[in-house]
């Protein structure tokens, strides 16, 4: 072994040796051997060299004893000042203390083992105290969404899972939480600040953290429409809508689950008899939505109780013609009969039945068909029925 390092190396695995030992002596600071193992008698051996020697021939170090090394020759040694004196040695000794053989156990003395903790996962190490960190780092949270609608539901989180700790969010809008991962709801629009109260069981001690301007919540814009049915009988009816809604960049309408067109106002015909569900969906600026939706029923006479037919000849039998269903109607209607020629022949909004008197005062004719419409106005908007009727 050669060389500072390997010397460095040694000095952790082997024992100094702190006195002299059987067959040596210490001349002028290093130590020499009178052996026949010795590779050199007269050349001194130091530090790593002594373990390099010492392995070389099989043999370790010994600790030494407090007698005198039975030495042949004389001792060197060298004072403060440099200079040199010869003493002569003691005589030799019966007893040899021989140097171990490589067969016996070392008696190294192992230096101690530090091992380090790999960082854990999150904002600090475990070995860190709480107490002592940053509170952004000791109280650390964050959020699955920093910008958002009305209504919208916001998951908040702590940075690193802890136990033995009780945890209090306050959402800046007068709810609290103590989940240690909620999930909250915002019910109006702004800015709040979020703040994080973290308390440690065993102490009571609190670390708590707010973050200003967190989370901004965009308000819904208000979706409303209304919509107007033709004032006379028709067929196959066209139904006009009108986007009432506010603080909305864009609508689309959906008519029966099917999105249709979009824009300020919109004509659908209506060709099935029933109700038809209409929506409006109406987008803000920052991608919030809003949907209103009315129920529009488009009927005929059998969903209002209109007679087929009815004879206006004074027998006392079907001598008049009023949809039945009227008869209960607290709403405000327009009832109205048309001609052949799409004239208006009778036109009322009371409860007060056609005679089959035709404008000029004559009666209408048996055989004659004569189309009519119901417009009976909603609490939201208008319903319509038209059909026909036979004179007989």
């Amino acid at each position: 072994m050669a060389g500072g390092a390997a010397g460095g190396a040694a000095a952790a695995s082997w024992r100094w040796i702190i006195g002299p030992a059987a067959g040596a002596a210490l001349i002028g600071g290093a130590l020499w051997f009178n052996s026949p193992n010795t590779p050199d008698a007269d050349a001194p051996v130091v530090g790593s060299e002594l373990e390099s020697a010492d392995r070389t021939d099989g043999v370790e170090a010994a600790e030494l004893s407090d007698e005198t090394a039975q030495m042949d020759g004389t001792v060197s040694t060298n004072d403060v000042a440099g200079e040199s004196a010869t003493e002569p040695l003691p005589a030799p000794v019966d007893e040899v203390y021989p140097l171990p053989t490589r067969s016996e156990p070392a008696r190294d003395v192992e230096e101690p083992t530090i091992v380090l903790e790999e960082p854990t996962a999150g904002p600090y190490q475990d070995t860190e105290d709480w107490a002592d960190l940053p509170v952004e780092v000791a109280a650390a949270f964050g959020v699955d969404l920093k910008e958002t609608c009305v209504g919208a539901e916001i998951g908040f989180r702590m940075a690193k899972p802890m136990e033995d700790v009780r945890v209090l969010w306050n959402f800046g809008d007068g709810q609290f939480s103590s989940d240690p991962n909620p999930q909250h709801v915002f019910k109006a629009s702004g800015t709040y600040d979020i703040t994080l109260s973290v308390t440690r069981v065993s102490d009571g001690l609190i670390r708590t953290r707010t973050i200003e301007n967190l989370v901004t919540i965009h308000p819904n814009p208000e979706a409303e429409f209304t919509w107007e049915v033709p004032g006379r009988a028709k067929t196959l009816p066209e139904v006009k809508m009108r986007n009432r809604s506010s603080n909305a960049a864009s609508s689309t309408w959906v008519i029966d689950g099917e999105v249709t067109q979009s824009g300020e106002i919109a004509t659908f015909e209506l060709e099935r008899v029933g109700q038809h569900v209409v929506q409006l969906v109406a987008s803000s600026a920052h991608g919030c939505q809003s949907v209103a939706s009315h129920t529009i029923e488009v009927g005929n006479r059998f969903g209002i109780g209109g007679a087929g037919r009815f004879s206006p000849d004074g027998d006392g039998h079907y001598d008049t013609f009023m949809p039945q269903g009227l008869a209960k109607l607290e709403a405000p209607f327009v009832f109205r009969v048309e001609d052949g020629d799409g004239h208006i022949v009778f036109e009322t909004v009371s409860v007060a039945p056609w005679d089959g008197q035709l404008p000029d005062g004559r009666m209408a004719t048996s055989g004659e068909s004569y189309a009519w419409s119901l417009v009976i106005q909603g609490e939201h908007g208008p319903t319509y029925f038209s059909d026909n009727v036979l004179v007989e």
